[in-house]
């Protein structure tokens, strides 16, 4: 079963008391009843395993059996800005990339991104989106969940990740250096952020900014993929070669 993330003041003591969807959702989807066993924490903190005791017509009730406290972040810790995707391709992006660790996913406006974030939206698109990493973050039982931001300008970004240790940017163009080639054998740096363009991908003008940035350009090979399909690529690889994937 996987983890599920409890709001802070859920647990007094040893006894947790669940309410709204989480309890909805235990209740109703998973059918736990009392004598049931999950696995409750709090995002960035311990994991505790819970006897349900009780199940009232809107709350849960349970019993701290044990409790495993929660290791140190994992290196590097990755942010990736990621340019908006139509349909439901964003949703699909942001799933795949908390499985792989992204700790925050930054949706971004790009020269060529056909989707164009509505302002009167913006708050309650990246509340969805935050749900949507939130049910990605439990059913792969990270200790953790990502922060996804509201979409934000390229260039506003780039400048925003100066502070990271290391910057690339995805670029097709033929003959750049790959992904793999620039991570393997080095150093694992504290923090890595990754910039992923739209279909169509990132303009000259917008790599030539990114450079100013500290960004290094680099490929995936000499497949072009889909915007979704590039992140799930990215991040393997990234994983493969400094994290916790292979």
């Amino acid at each position: 079963m996987p983890v599920f993330f409890i709001e802070r003041g859920a647990l007094q003591g040893k006894t947790v008391s669940l309410s709204g969807p989480l309890a909805r959702h235990l209740k109703g989807s998973l059918r736990v009843r009392p004598g049931e066993h999950v696995w409750l924490a709090e995002a960035g903190g311990p994991r505790y395993e819970v006897r349900i005791t009780a199940a009232d017509h809107d709350r849960l009730t349970g019993q701290v059996l044990s409790t495993l406290p929660s290791p140190p972040p994992p290196l590097p810790r990755i942010t990736v800005g990621l340019a908006l995707i139509k349909g439901d391709g964003m949703d699909w992006a942001i799933q795949k990339a908390t499985e792989l660790g992204a700790e925050h996913i930054v949706p971004l406006v790009t020269a060529r991104t056909v989707v164009r974030p509505k302002a009167a939206r913006a708050s309650q698109q990246a509340r969805r989106w935050q749900n949507i990493a939130l049910e990605a973050a439990q059913q792969s039982m990270r200790w953790d969940v990502p922060a996804v931001a509201e979409p934000t300008s390229f260039d506003a970004w780039c400048a925003e990740s100066a502070a990271t240790a290391c910057r690339l940017i995805l670029w097709e163009k033929p003959g750049g250096r790959s992904l793999g080639d620039r991570l393997r054998g080095t150093p694992r740096p504290a923090s890595l952020a990754l910039a992923i363009g739209p279909e169509g991908g990132f303009e000259p003008g917008e790599v030539d900014l990114a450079e100013r940035r500290g960004f290094e350009a680099v490929s995936l090979g000499a497949r072009i993929l889909r915007s979704e399909s590039a992140v799930l690529a990215t991040l393997a690889i990234a994983q493969y070669e400094w994290g916790e994937l292979g």
